[in-house]
């Protein structure tokens, strides 16, 4: 009762702070899908009339297209690999003990901590030297840097909630370390392990200051060209580009949600 009577005048305070915060994060990409479907050929707020006329400009811009397929390719290749790179990490670092784990497992995790501002520049003079600066394999490669200790936390958190009971009993029933792995310890890791790929793909698709540093002229990302843009030009078509990029994001994180629990997987992450 005395916590019940603590709690329950707080509970309404918890409520608003809580809509008030999803007001203000939602706010923004309400007024950028609004000004997207205006007939006005500036960026403005209200926007002034209906019209599909950015969609259709958006549908016959080559140089957008190029860059939103050139981004839906690296996002997909960099998850992919950062989901077999990092899990494969996370694993490794939680079922073997050796020397110096603890400076391995810090290592791995750095990208997190450096900005990513330094880490390009130095993603740039070395991909300079290799002869990868503007090519899909450089993107690629300085993507999965960035992204991959994204999934090799989530994951290392998802193994930590797995119960050792489980495996012990399953190898105690006859079940060998291969079958007891991809039977039961990796179902209960996917909903860590797909969080992290989830991750992993919106971060390189949305990445702008690595993929800056290492784009050229034939080699651009889809927010390289928005910012090259942004540099002769306001028009709302910048306001359709990033309210098809938002109904993407939304999209996915739905499908991920449907089918394997992103938001219990996230949950994990807070506790």
């Amino acid at each position: 009762m005395i916590r019940s009577e603590g709690s329950s005048p707080s509970h309404p305070l918890i409520v608003i702070v809580a809509i008030a915060t999803l007001v203000i994060l939602l706010a923004p990409l309400a007024v950028v899908v609004a000004i997207s479907f205006t007939s006005n050929a500036m960026l403005t707020f209200p926007p002034q009339g209906f019209s599909l006329r950015w969609y259709a400009a958006l549908a016959d811009n080559l140089e957008f297209g190029r860059a939103i397929v050139t981004s839906l390719q690296l996002a997909a290749a960099t998850a992919v690999t950062s989901m077999l790179l990092g899990a494969s990490a996370a694993v490794g670092l939680r079922t073997h003990k050796f020397p110096g784990r603890g400076a391995l497992e810090s290592f791995l995790l750095s990208p997190l901590m450096l900005p990513q501002l330094v880490l390009a520049i130095a993603l740039l003079m070395y991909f300079s030297r290799l002869g990868l600066r503007a090519s899909f394999v450089g993107m690629w490669l300085g993507h999965v840097v960035v992204t991959t200790p994204y999934v090799i936390r989530m994951v290392l958190v998802s193994l930590a909630r797995v119960d050792p009971n489980i495996e012990r009993a399953a190898r105690i029933a006859g079940a060998g370390p291969l079958q007891v792995f991809f039977q039961i310890t990796l179902r209960l890791l996917m909903p860590g392990v797909a969080a992290g790929t989830c991750f992993a793909f919106i971060m390189s698709f949305d990445n702008l200051v690595v993929s800056l540093f290492l784009s050229g002229p034939r080699m651009k990302t889809l927010p390289v060209e928005i910012y090259g843009y942004l540099e002769y030009a306001d028009d709302p078509l910048l306001a359709a580009v990033s309210s098809v990029v938002i109904v993407g994001i939304v999209v996915l994180l739905v499908v991920m949600e449907k089918t394997v629990g992103f938001t219990r997987a996230m949950v994990q992450q807070g506790a």
